[in-house]
């Protein structure tokens, strides 16, 4: 009974978590509200993916591969971040130029985690949906 109250939680943490990438973040002054939709499409579009692949793989079974579905997802968000930590210890010109000429979009993808209390509540909701179809993963994958 509890494994199918995990998978319930999976299902709905996965419907949450690919709708809510359209939800407001923040407003900037001049570009307005930003989703993570608005500001990384094709991440977006990843999360969405990744997060369904869960649901699919334990419906056909594959149960042991749908931990991998969460672990995806927070490479793909967090992929912005570590490209930008890792480009910065590389002190080249180009990489210096490189770095001056980031968009202020672009930063805030990267710094989507770290920027908790700038978010708005599709922020909020994006993050509790994120945490939840994690947790409920990890759980099942250990009840399982």
């Amino acid at each position: 009974m509890f494994k199918h109250k995990l998978q319930l939680a999976i299902y709905l943490s996965a419907i949450l978590l690919s709708g809510s990438v359209f939800l407001p973040l923040a407003t900037f002054p001049v570009y307005g509200d930003a989703s993570y939709y608005r500001i990384a499409e094709i991440e977006a579009w990843l999360v969405i993916i990744i997060s369904m692949m869960a649901p699919g793989l334990m419906l056909y079974g594959k149960e042991k591969l749908a931990i991998l579905s969460p672990l995806a997802v927070w490479g793909v968000l967090l992929y912005p971040t570590l490209r930008n930590t890792l480009e910065s210890t590389n002190n080249s010109l180009l990489n210096q130029l490189g770095n001056g000429v980031s968009t202020t979009m672009s930063d805030f993808a990267a710094n989507l985690f770290f920027n908790i209390s700038d978010y708005h509540w599709g922020g909020f909701v994006f993050l509790f949906a994120l945490l939840a179809f994690s947790a409920s993963n990890i759980f099942y994958r250990l009840k399982a």
